[in-house]
């Protein structure tokens, strides 16, 4: 779920456990917006794939390293991102299960990072999928996204 505030963020309203601010490139978009629910799981996890390992200071394991994999054969990037996606996300969102996760190549030096979890906290363990794309900024050939 998403809410829209179109004046400061008073965080006594914000009714909800599990909550962040919107992340996003344009900063009048999300500027008072936050994530709740299901939509706050989603960005961790794009969050936690898309931010490289080393770059928080005060945690440095946290994430993941991709980049070395990028430029790569499939036959051997493809497993190295899926294995680093699925135990970043395993270590730093106890809120889910990863059941898997599933490196699609769109062309040469693009790939999809569909990744498919569950909430840790589900009784009816629905799966459900969370498509990680890779920024164009940081693409090696800097081709941008499609959709």
């Amino acid at each position: 779920m998403v809410a829209h505030c179109s004046v400061m963020l008073d965080r006594r309203t914000i009714t909800h456990l599990h909550w962040q601010p919107r992340i996003g490139r344009n900063g009048a978009d999300t500027l008072g917006v936050i994530v709740t629910d299901l939509d706050d799981v989603e960005q961790c996890i794009n969050t936690i794939v898309l931010t490289e390992k080393g770059s928080i200071p005060t945690q440095p394991e946290k994430c993941t390293q991709l980049m070395p994999y990028i430029d790569r054969r499939p036959d051997f990037a493809i497993p190295n991102i899926s294995r680093e996606i699925f135990d970043a996300i395993r270590i730093w969102e106890p809120r889910v299960i990863v059941e898997r996760v599933t490196i699609t190549q769109e062309d040469f030096a693009h790939f999809r990072f569909p990744v498919f979890w569950r909430l840790r906290a589900d009784v009816t363990r629905q799966i459900r999928q969370t498509v990680v794309i890779l920024p164009a900024s940081r693409r090696p050939d800097g081709s941008r996204d499609a959709a």
